[in-house]
């Protein structure tokens, strides 16, 4: 599983906690299912966007690389 792969699957978990956390209503006895699903949507969040940077980092070329790659001279 790619990288890109999990992240969508992410966003579909992201999709259903936003939609229970909305759904619950604001009672005095529903708080702590409440604070439960927005606990693991902030879990998650911070999740996605750890994958989020780890797919970005991945495309950047390092330094060692850079530097061992010859020239083309266009002339």
């Amino acid at each position: 599983m790619t990288l890109k792969e999990i992240i969508n699957l992410l966003e579909n978990i992201e999709g259903s906690l936003d939609n229970a956390f909305y759904s619950i209503p604001e009672y005095d006895c529903n708080s702590d299912g409440r604070s439960y699903v927005d606990s693991a949507r902030d879990e998650l969040y911070n999740l996605k966007d750890s994958i989020e940077k780890a797919l970005l980092y991945e495309d950047v070329v390092t330094l060692d690389e850079a530097m061992n790659t010859p020239v083309v001279n266009p002339l």
